[in-house]
């Protein structure tokens, strides 16, 4: 069974580790994924097509038929980096500076991979993993296309297209504004709520959806802009879980599973003191019907 980051660190006692695992979960989408532990990778099978059923007669027999199972693979990437500071500023400015640098770090992971779950392609980067954007290609039944600006009517379709009771619709700042707008707009409506999580966040909700919006990467890029194909974005909802979009994670150096952190010191090769953090990851979508995608979204305003 997966567990998140928090509920992993909950039962962690490396108190490093914890801290960083702390860190990569104040990143909202990273806090809702169930990480599996996996060593190298995982084989799956996703569910292509039903068997057919149907009645017999007295005395006849039923037709046997089989439904169609896509076997699947999903690697686990190492992902991380090395933190080096200079000895000059540890001794000369304390040791908050390597401190600093490490937040740095753990805020360009966290940005990161919060990105290579949407816009991930290993085409163009192969030591990284695909991202729903490129498993939900513009083929794929679990793709709608909007053709212009966003509305209610597609959102409810999307919502409809994934399978689970916990789903979630993340979508970037500049198309929640566009929802919010609508939902103050008597003529389109669309029904919002607002609450407050265990962490005291501000929690919106689209009918019993919840609206979880992505920020912007390591490079202030935002990850859900208007940058695909003719200046348009995309709108997933997603449902996490073991059986459904899922994280998987390997071995670290000390026989457990998770974050590894290293901090070797002063290192003989350079006048640096050097931490190194590093994570084998990576995603798996358990069943095609766990996440969908609206995509060809211009930035007009949202219609009913």
């Amino acid at each position: 069974m997966g567990l998140t980051l928090l509920e992993a660190a909950k039962v962690d006692t490396n108190q490093q580790r914890v801290a960083v695992i702390r860190a990569l979960a104040e990143s909202e989408v990273i806090r809702l994924v169930p990480f599996v532990n996996v060593q190298g990778g995982i084989d799956y099978l996703t569910e292509a097509e039903l068997p057919d059923v149907g009645f017999r007669g007295i005395n006849e027999t039923f037709e046997a038929t089989y439904g169609v199972l896509n076997p699947e693979y999903e690697r686990l990437k190492p992902f991380g980096g090395d933190i080096d500071v200079d000895m000059h500023l540890i001794k000369n400015n304390g040791p908050q500076v390597r401190a600093q640098q490490i937040e740095a770090k753990l805020r360009s992971m966290r940005l990161t991979l919060e990105d290579y779950m949407f816009n991930g392609d290993e085409s163009v980067d192969p030591r990284s993993f695909d991202g729903l954007r490129k498993r939900i290609g513009t083929d794929s039944s679990q793709a709608f296309n909007a053709n212009g600006a966003f509305s209610l009517g597609l959102l409810d379709e999307l919502i409809d297209a994934v399978d689970g009771d916990n789903k979630v619709v993340h979508m970037g700042k500049a198309m929640r504004r566009r929802l919010t707008a609508a939902s103050r707009n008597s003529t389109i409506g669309g029904f919002l709520t607002t609450t407050r999580d265990e962490f005291g966040k501000l929690v919106t909700t689209y009918g019993d959806t919840r609206i979880v919006v992505t920020d912007t990467n390591a490079q202030n890029v935002p990850i859900q802009g208007f940058t695909e194909a003719g200046n348009t974005t995309s709108v997933y909802c997603v449902a996490y879980g073991d059986q459904q979009v899922t994280g998987i994670q390997g071995p670290d150096s000390a026989g457990g599973y998770g974050v590894d952190v290293k901090a070797f010191g002063e290192v003989s090769d350079a006048p640096v003191d050097r931490t190194r953090i590093e994570w084998s990851v990576g995603i798996a979508v358990m069943n095609g019907r766990s996440a969908a995608r609206a995509y060809g979204i211009t930035s007009s305003a949202m219609t009913a």
